[in-house]
This record gives C-alpha cells, structure tokens and sequence, in this order.
C-alpha cells in the first residue's frame, strides 16, 4: 500500500478521534482502492474505516506518535512530527513494540493526543525492561552498565543536552564508568565526573571495546 492510502487511512482515524463527520473529499480513486481492499465504506455522508480498515489506520497512528516521543524526548528534535510522518511508512517488524518497550509505553505523543494501546502495554512491567531492537544492537542507559565498563554515547534526552554537552558528554565521545555504587562516577578524557542516577537515565550509551579510542 502507497504512502497516500495509508495517510487516508490515518486521517480517517483522527476524524473520528475529533468526533468529526467524516466527509468527502479524499481522492477518488484511492478511495476505490481502499474500498476494494476492504478497509474503507463509502456512503452518502462519507467515508468510513471497516473493522479492517481501522486495524491498519490504529497501527498507523500508535506507530506515527511513537516515533513523536522518540525524536522529541530522546533525541530532542523539534521537527518530530514531519520526520515522525516520513518514518512511520519507512518502519515494519516489531518496531512498534521495540519503541513502546524501550520508551516505557507512553499514553501521549509531545502534542497530548493519545497513543493507541498495543500488546506490549497489556504485559508492561513496572521497570523499563527488553528493549526489543535497541536492547538487541547493544543501546542501553548509562546507569545499567557495570563498573569498569567503556561506552560511547549515542544519545541524550532533550532537556538534559545544555548541560551534559557542558561536561564534554555528547553523541560519539567515549566515557568509562569509574563507579556505580551511591552515584555515578565517570571520566571522559582527563575529567572525572559525578552524576546521579536520574541523569544517568537519560543517557543512551553503546559499550565499546577497550581498544577504540578516548
């Protein structure tokens, strides 16, 4: 299915969301093509999601809004919902469930509208646990990696970008986990640096081997 159908199929749902009449006004012939393939009605006072129909637009949506949290709350972009859009049609596998697990199955995307529930959120656990493809390519939080341990930074949480970049702790550098016990103690470069544990949260790191450089 084309990227147009499935934004019909998405901006059917948020017109219901609204409690809007859905009216005419989409394409003709993608219309006809959805009809066809099951997922939409059409009648005199519109255009209608089927049970199918609203199966695919409510995976859209969760998917969409997933992916707002992502880029605004860890990555910190402003441009969330315009690469959010791209990214959705670009995603597939178990994606949605990796970002909801990983993200600690958020109910609102950064707008305040909400995201529709998914499995993961029926068996989630009160920890952030299985991160699903991050856990897999070795992506963690910096307060869940051993003493001793070197890592490279792949992210940090938006709010907290100002002042950790202000300690050298940004995307790419390399920093080694000095301690662990009553707070965190890391050195980067010459520096060492203590940190709490909520900030230690909020930062993404990949562990890297002893012999990459400093």
């Amino acid at each position: 299915m084309d990227k147009e159908m499935e934004d019909i199929l998405e901006q059917l749902w948020k017109k219901r969301e609204k409690r809007e009449c859905t009216a005419f006004g989409f394409d003709s012939g993608k219309i006809e093509k959805l009809k066809k393939m099951g997922l939409v009605d059409v009648s005199q006072s519109g255009v209608f999601l089927t049970e199918k129909g609203e199966g695919l637009a409510k995976m859209l949506v969760r998917r969409h809004r997933l992916w707002e949290v992502f880029l605004h709350d860890i990555l910190g972009m402003k441009e969330f919902n315009e690469i959010a859009g791209f990214l959705e049609h670009e995603s597939s596998g178990n994606i949605d469930e990796a970002l909801c697990d990983f993200l600690g199955h958020p109910q609102q995307c950064p707008d305040g509208k909400p995201i529709p529930r998914g499995q993961c959120c029926r068996k989630r656990m009160k920890q952030r646990t299985g991160w699903g493809f991050f856990h897999n390519i070795g992506i963690m939080r910096l307060c869940d990696v051993p003493k001793g341990k070197k890592v490279k930074v792949v992210c940090l949480r938006g709010k907290l970008f100002p002042k950790l970049s202000g300690y050298g702790i940004i995307p790419g550098s390399i920093i080694r986990i000095q301690e662990t016990f009553s707070g965190f103690l890391i050195k980067i470069g010459q520096s060492e640096i203590a940190l709490d544990r909520e900030s230690c949260a909020d930062i993404l790191v990949q562990v890297v081997q002893d012999t990459e450089e400093t």
